[in-house]
């Protein structure tokens, strides 16, 4: 029996869907029964939990073969303080594990979780790298996962109605764009098989490093559009425009030190590209399957 936290999120729904295939129990847990639906249909245990209560977690994590822990990877854009989230959530998960007795632990990171600080909320997942990995006993596997390819789906109205994109990065800038559905995977292909001991990081690079420059060409290429541009937002103008749009402070100061991280190469990945290091999905299926699908679909 493994068990996937953040199961109604992207990775930890990729992750149940391919155990689930392959024959592997699952237990899926999330805050919504409901959003978990989908896997309970496939032959999924599910569990509501609040991510951030301990005993809840420890329950369902006594007795397994090992978990996928996430943190959930998204912004709460009107939280106060993100970070002092991540960590509650750290904590219990944490404690969760000491006190079920797994011993055998995936966890979703990021690339540049190599730094304690300058990052944003990736911060935040160094200090959840940090904290799990000190449980005695546990075999911790961390992915340290690219730029999400979903993160181009926030463009879509703005590609329609601008024909623009517009993000805080260098144009030119090599980004290791990774699409979430095989960051899931690659989760439960190391939960089923992997060799680890004790605390490794494996860096999930994508099929390629792709430009913002280059991303939004592919994606003029699958519209069959001309006219689309990528700009660069100044991070002063950025931060300013996500707080007109409700974001909070604490939110728009961690994404525009992400900015910042990016384009000064603060963050980077460290591991050689490899055949371990890269996932199959390229920008361009990504765009077909993904953006173009949706884009289109709004425009109807």
């Amino acid at each position: 029996m493994f068990v996937i936290t953040g199961a109604s999120g992207r990775t930890g729904r990729a992750a149940a869907v391919r155990l689930l295939a392959q024959g592997y129990p699952v237990r899926a847990i999330g805050r919504s029964a409901r959003r978990l639906a989908g896997l309970a249909e496939r032959g999924a245990e599910v569990w509501e939990a609040d991510q951030r209560d301990a005993a809840a977690l420890t329950d369902a994590f006594r007795g397994t073969d090992g978990i996928y822990a996430v943190i959930q990877p998204n912004y709460l854009p009107d939280h106060p303080d993100f970070g002092a989230f991540q960590d509650q959530v750290a904590a219990a998960l944490t404690q969760a594990v000491a006190a079920s007795g797994v011993t055998r632990v995936v966890g979703l990171s990021s690339w540049g979780a190599q730094h304690a600080e300058g990052t944003g909320p990736v911060a935040g997942l160094h200090r959840f790298e940090q904290r799990l990995s000190a449980v005695p006993g546990v075999d911790a596997l961390w992915l340290r996962a690219g730029y999400f390819m979903e993160n181009l789906l926030d463009h879509i109205d703005a590609v329609r109605t601008l024909r623009r994109i517009s993000a805080p990065f260098d144009p030119d800038l090599p980004l290791p764009f990774v699409a979430t559905r095989d960051i899931g995977a690659r989760a439960a292909e190391e939960l089923a098989t992997g060799t680890w001991r004790g605390t490794e990081v494996l860096e999930l690079q994508g099929e390629r490093d792709v430009s913002m420059r280059e991303a939004t060409g592919v994606i003029a290429k699958a519209l069959g559009v001309t006219d689309l541009v990528y700009e660069r937002i100044d991070l002063a103008a950025f931060h300013a425009e996500l707080r007109r749009n409700g974001v909070s402070a604490n939110v728009a100061d961690m994404m525009a030190e992400v900015g910042n991280s990016l384009n000064r190469r603060h963050t980077r990945m460290q591991q050689p590209r490899t055949a371990r290091t890269s996932t199959p999905t390229s920008i361009e299926r990504f765009v077909e399957e993904e953006f173009a699908a949706r884009y289109h679909a709004a425009s109807e």
